[in-house]
Parts: structure tokens; C-alpha cells; sequence
């Protein structure tokens, strides 16, 4: 699943994938509350405890209706993860009514480069890639009032420069992918959240940048860049084994090098981001097969535009009107509006507010985007208009996250 997208879901260097000097990288854990289409904006998530946050983005006063709910809400104790190819893991204030951040506290990592972070469904621990050589990949435990990280262990990932980790819907198995052999492993969740040695390391395909389960859990989709296609397996949630699909890949456009991949919250239709060709996807999702079948393409740029760009991460907006793909050359967030069967079209383009917008999350509620900037070391808070479709910054300083590669929000218990 994945950092809100997971922390939520929960979501790079510069160009490619796999190393800070050239490499690439998405996400978390945090399951968004129940939608109402009718409605048109996600039910504000309700929080069980901690403190709630003020005004200026700390964590004392009682905070107010996050940004486009709407209405007022329980208050809830969000905060944000950002972590990069640098030496610490930061937590981030988030403040709900203007969207504001301000940077809490870090913790030195267990590795050089944990380029992508994910925490699972309870918000209890945080799981992080070292995207090195000798890939590995660590657990911490959340402290549920700050949201400060306690580091418990780390193991293999099971292969070398993992770009990608998350942890599957039954919250018992970290899965992650390793961008430099093409290999995709499983981890088990033991019982104080820590991780044992992989369970299970599959050959899925040429840098393979991305492993991420469909809603139901049942089936497993790894985009692999190099080889211009996605894997696809069915998934033993009881074994965490992975089992290549009756069809075991649905092919891109040659060249089209397919990176990361999005479900629709209500529609079965998926969404992948291709790097190289910077184009998004749909695709019909057979949930009884567990196949994808292309039926849209669209550019990720604005029209005319004559660089270099790399796209690189997408998210699907909790209310499944609205579509988000991240630019690396153009540097600008995308946004797309989707219709009732979930076809695309281009709505605008904001900037990122940095250079090479590697990572970006969105709230539970999907009024606040924060991108990870990883060529100008930032993470910028913008807020979501889910009526308007527009993108605006949110008040404040961008947050200093060293090579940044990734933001994930998290809604502690």
C-alpha cells in the first residue's frame, strides 16, 4: 500500500534510479478514511490520541478543520516524515488548517541513503531502504505523542539499491524491490515491529523501481523501468508468498520505462507513471484475474515544453476525481481530472518549488500535497483545492531535507 498513500501511503535522484549520484527511488502506510462520492471531499480522518496541532504547525492547541474540509473535524495528530540520500530521517509538524510545516526532530539512519520510507497501517513503526549496494532495509518504532523514531533493527533487502518499500494490507510483511538486480523480496513483521530476513526473493524484472499490492491484497504489481514492463503476482498474505501471475507481465511502450503504480480508491483502474517517456497509464484492473490491459496514455508535460525531464511519482486524490504526477526537468506537480470511469485528462501544472521533485504525498484527506525536491534538498508544502483543482503553496519556509527523495504523512494513534 502506500505513505499517505499507506503513511500514508503510506511515494529521486535526478535522473534513473539506484544511487545518490544517478539513482532513483516512494511510500507509506496509512489507509485514507472511508469516501463518500457524493459528497465530493474525503471524511476528515478522526484521531484516537495525541496532541493536536496549533496554528503555528507544533503540536499543543487544539487544531481546526484541515484546509478543504470543509467542516470542522476532531483533532488528529498528523505529522510528516522526509528522509533523502543524506545522513538523518526528519519529522515534520503538520499544521491542518493552513498546511504549514516546520521541522520536529530527526534521527541519524541506519544506513547512507534511506531514500524511501513506509509505515505501516497502526502508525506504530516506520520501515526504511538503505539504497545502496548491499541493500538493506531498517525498522523503527514510532513514539505515538511526538512521532519520534527509535531504530530496532535492519536486515537484507534481499538484493542491492532498493529504491521502494511498503508493507502489505494484512500488516505482517514488508515488501520491497531492489532497483540494482531487478529482484523484489519479502520480509516478515515480527511481533515487537521489527523485521526478520526475507522470506522470499524473486527475480521480477530490470530495475525494478516499485512493489506494491492491488486494494484487496490479493495480487502484487512491480514495475520494472529497464525491462518496459510491469510484473504481476498473486499474493499469499498467510505466507507472504509471491507467485508469478497466469500472465506474468503486462508490457509498456518500449522505452516508456515504467516506474511507479496507483489504484483508483474506487474504480478498478490503475495508473503508472513512466519515467523515461513521462507519460502516465491506465489501466483496467481485472480483480479476479489480477491482470492489468492498457486503455489510456497521457503526457505528464505541459504542451510545447522542449527539455529534459524524468517523471516520478503518482498519486490517486482520496475523492477519485483527481490524478497527481511529479516532473523532474520541468519540475512541476501535474494534475489531472479524472471522469466517472476514471479516464484522465490535464487540468494544470504548478511548480514544485524546488528542482527535481522526486516524491510527494498527499494528506489523508488529500487537502495537502508536500513534494520532496531531491536537486534543491526541500520539502515544500502546498494545500489542494478538491473543488477547484488548484494547486497553491501553503505559508512558510521550505523544510532543508538533504538530497530529498521522499515525504510520506502519517496520522499517529
Amino acid at each position: 500500500m502506500t505513505f499517505v498513500a499507506g503513511l500514508l501511503a503510506l511515494s529521486a535522484p535526478v535522473v534513473g534510479c539506484g544511487s545518490s549520484s544517478g539513482g532513483d527511488y516512494d511510500a507509506g502506510v496509512y489507509i485514507p478514511p472511508p469516501y463518500d462520492a457524493s459528497e465530493g471531499s474525503a471524511d476528515a480522518p478522526q484521531g484516537e490520541g495525541g496532541a493536536p496541532m496549533d496554528s503555528s504547525g507544533g503540536v499543543d492547541a487544539p487544531s481546526e478543520a484541515r484546509a478543504g474540509d470543509g467542516e470542522a473535524g476532531a483533532p488528529m495528530h498528523l505529522v510528516a516524515y522526509a528522509s533523502g540520500y543524506g545522513p538523518n530521517i526528519q519529522w515534520l509538524s503538520v499544521n491542518t488548517t493552513t498546511g504549514a510545516t516546520a521541522s520536529v526532530g530527526s534521527v541519524a539512519s541506519f544506513g547512507s541513503s534511506p531514500s524511501f520510507l513506509a509505515v505501516d497501517a497502526t502508525a506504530k513503526h516506520l520501515y526504511a531502504v538503505d539504497e545502496n549496494a548491499t541493500g538493506r532495509v531498517g525498522a523503527y518504532a514510532i513514539e505515538a505523542a511526538t512521532g519520534a523514531l527509535t531504530f530496532q533493527n535492519a536486515v537484507s533487502s534481499g538484493g542491492n539499491g532498493p529504491p521502494f518499500v511498503t508493507v502489505d494490507g494484512s500488516g505482517k510483511w514488508v515488501l520491497v524491490a531492489n532497483y540494482g538486480d531487478g529482484t523484489v523480496s519479502v520480509l516478515p513483521i515480527m511481533g515487537d515491529g521489527s523485521l526478520g530476513a526475507p522470506v522470499q526473493t524473486l527475480s521480477a524484472g530490470q530495475e525494478a523501481h516499485m512493489i506494491e499490492p492491488d486494494p484487496s491484497n490479493h495480487f502484487v504489481f512491480v514495475p520494472c523501468l529497464g525491462a518496459d514492463y510491469i510484473a504481476q503476482y498473486v499474493f499469499d498474505a498467510t505466507t507472504g508468498k509471491l507467485t508469478p501471475n497466469a500472465k506474468p507481465t503486462v508490457a509498456a511502450a518500449s522505452g516508456a520505462g515504467p516506474r511507479h503504480i496507483a489504484f483508483h480508491p474506487s474504480l478498478n483502474v490503475a495508473y503508472v507513471v513512466a519515467e523515461t517517456a513521462s507519460t502516465v497509464t491506465s489501466y483496467a484492473f481485472d480483480t479476479t484475474a489480477g491482470t492489468l490491459s492498457p486503455t489510456q496514455t497521457i503526457s505528464t508535460l505541459p504542451s510545447g515544453f522542449t527539455g529534459t525531464n524524468t517523471a516520478a511519482e503518482i498519486h490517486v486524490h482520496p475523492s477519485g476525481k483527481w490524478l497527481f504526477a511529479s516532473n523532474r526537468g520541468d519540475d512541476s506537480i501535474v494534475v489531472f481530472a479524472l471522469d466517472a470511469a476514471g479516464a484522465m485528462t490535464v487540468h494544470g501544472f504548478t511548480k514544485s518549488g524546488g528542482t527535481t521533485p522526486r516524491d510527494f504525498s498527499l494528506d489523508p484527506s488529500g487537502a495537502l500535497l508536500y513534494a520532496a525536491n531531491q536537486g534543491s534538498g526541500n520539502v515544500v508544502p502546498f494545500v489542494f483545492d478538491a473543488a477547484s483543482g488548484s494547486l497553491t503553496a501553503a505559508p512558510g519556509s521550505p523544510i532543508s531535507v538533504t538530497m530529498a527523495s521522499f515525504v510520506g504523512f502519517a496520522a499517529l494513534p
